[in-house]
Order: structure tokens, then sequence, then C-alpha cells
């Protein structure tokens, strides 16, 4: 076969070695034999391809030179869904369904349907599923949401709760000011469902208990250095909360003021709470669990450790409490990446 003096051989090979595509390697490898004085077929038997393969690609060398061995752009299929529509239907399936959907909740034949009738784009269940992929939607387990939560007070609160942390750390001047939330949870033998992985179309069993044994597990956690102290209790009062601040107290560093942010639980606000000097406290607005980011750590421990078991007494609660409790917040780096507070970790 006759090759096009394009190159010299050694300036051909070393073009060859620079190569990490082991494709377009074999075309330069096929360029160098056919300039060694071997056939086509030879070639194609040394490099494990066709030899029309070979052919094609001596043909594209003698054209035009190296270049024309790289790899073509392959521009692709233009998307079905681009430009306004897409950003339409972001928007369509983050809010919702409508009343004239007839759903509670969007299955992707819905949202095909959507596409179809609104969009005027029929797509197939697995393109479906990639196009919501690629806008960054994933099936989620939504929180709970109290049907009071009042979202514009809530909007309020994230823009006066600095203004509350400043004036702290204005009354102490010469101290450190860190941020703490703190949350209670219940820990029983009444267990929480988590996701397992399983074959398609079945449906995997998992074991629950209903007996009613239950303890209470204690948490706050720092938003800029991500400790935790920790409590667990038979039974929740003001006189352990007490007790639980005092602890939290002794572990705040000398030289610091914490700002404890916490719900308004009746035994956050009783007579009978005892706040210690290097500790300050700021309500949380009513039914309002998306702002502290202690329920996510809830749901962490449930996840991953607290469901799909049997605990037979209240010493088994009080073990897989505090084994779980520790793996998870003795883990300062871990402890923020749960627990983050995104309105509130510019004042960490």
């Amino acid at each position: 076969m006759h090759v096009e003096d394009h190159l010299p051989p050694e300036e051909l090979q070393r073009l060859a070695q620079a190569i990490p595509q082991k494709r377009i390697w074999r075309r330069f490898q096929a360029v160098l034999l056919a300039r060694q004085g071997q056939a086509a077929v030879e070639i194609a038997r040394n490099l494990g391809c066709s030899p029309r393969a070979v052919q094609e690609w001596i043909t594209q060398y003698n054209r035009g030179g190296p270049t024309a061995l790289q790899e073509r752009p392959h521009p692709g299929r233009p998307p079905r869904l681009a430009g306004d529509q897409r950003d339409q239907f972001r928007q369509r399936v983050e809010a919702g369904p409508r009343p004239e959907d007839c759903v509670c909740t969007f299955h992707v034949s819905d949202l095909r349907s959507i596409l179809q009738q609104e969009f005027g784009v029929r797509l197939g269940r697995q393109a479906t599923y990639d196009l919501l992929h690629r806008l960054g939607f994933s099936s989620l387990m939504p929180r709970p949401q109290h049907p009071e939560a009042d979202e514009q007070l809530q909007a309020i609160f994230q823009e006066v709760v600095v203004d509350q942390i400043q004036a702290i750390a204005e009354a102490h001047p010469e101290q450190e000011i860190q941020l703490w939330f703190e949350d209670e949870a219940r820990f029983g033998q009444q267990g929480t469902w988590a996701r397992v992985w399983a074959r398609r179309g079945s449906r995997p069993r998992g074991v629950r208990q209903n007996q009613r044994i239950s303890l209470y597990v204690l948490t706050a956690v720092c938003l800029g250095t991500g400790a935790a102290v920790g409590l667990i209790t038979p039974e929740l009062q003001t006189a352990v909360v007490n007790q639980f601040l005092d602890q939290l107290s002794q572990e705040v560093p000398a030289g610091v003021h914490a700002v404890l942010l916490w719900d308004g639980a009746g035994y956050h606000v009783g007579k009978g709470l005892k706040v210690p000097k290097n500790l300050s406290l700021i309500q949380l607005v009513p039914y309002s669990p998306e702002l502290n980011p202690v329920e996510n750590l809830w749901h962490y421990l449930r996840s991953h450790y607290w469901s799909l078991r049997v605990y037979p007494d209240y010493e088994a609660l009080e073990v897989a409490a505090l084994t779980a409790w520790r793996a998870v917040c003795l883990d300062p780096v871990l402890v923020q990446s749960i627990c983050a507070a995104p309105y509130l970790n510019n004042r960490a």
C-alpha cells in the first residue's frame, strides 16, 4: 500500500506513543506498519481489526496527514427539550402536581404525559429518567411539614437571627462566639423503615417491632467545629434539659460563648430552666424543623443505624443508641456535612 510521506516514521512513532485512546493509537500503528511494507490483511491481523478499516485509515492519512486520524467530533442528536422549554419543565416538576393532574406525586408515566401534552415532546421511560437526572432531579423521600408552618415567618427569622447573634456577640466582646443547634429524638422499639437494595419488581420484607420501650437522645452540634455533645435518658423533662445544658457548658472551651438555637418545646421554655453563663439561647420559629440541622442527624442515624432492627429491652436500645451516636457524632467532618445550615454557615 502506498503511504504519503507526511512525517518521518520516528515522528509518527512519537505521536502514537503520546495518544491515550487505543482506537486512535491503532490507526497510527496501521500507518507505521504500512510504511514498513506490510499488507492490509497482515496489519489487520496484528491490530485486531478488519482489512477494510486499515485501508480507510491509510486513505485518510494520505489525504489529510496525522490530523485526519484523530477522532472526529460527534455532535450527536440535538436535545428534544432545550432552552426555555427545559427551564419550564424543571419548574413544572419542582412545583409538584396540579389539581388537574389528579395525582399526589409525579411518576415517570405522568411526566411523559406532561412532556407530550404540554411541550409536544415524546420520550420513552429511560429517556425521561435520563432527562430528570440531567436536570438535577432524584427520587427522594420528602421531609414532613407541619400544616401550620409559616414559610414567611421562617424567611423573616433567617434574616433577624443574624442580628440576634450579632447582639449577643457585642454583649461578649472579649469572647469567641460559637453557633450550636440542639434537638431531641425519641428512639425505641417502634422503629422506622429505611430503603434497601432489592431485585426490581420485588417487595422486600423488613422487621419492625410493635413494643413501646423507648429512650431519648439529646444532641447539640457546633456548626463551626463539628463538635457534638449528647445525652441519653429514659425520660425527657426540664430537669434533664438542665443537666444537658450544664454538660454542654462544660464542653464549651474557655474564652468561648455558645449561642444555642433550639425549638420552643415546653421543657425549653419552662420556669425551671437554668441557662449557664457561657450559653445564650435563641428560639426557632414554631413548626420549623427545617431550620434545625440536627433534624438531619436524626434522619441519618435512623436510615443508617436505627432501622430494621429488633431491640429486646431498654439496655439493647441504649447500646444501639450509644454505638450509633459515637460512630457519627465523634466525626467532626461528618457532623458538619450532615448538619449544615446554609442560612447561618457564614456565621459559624
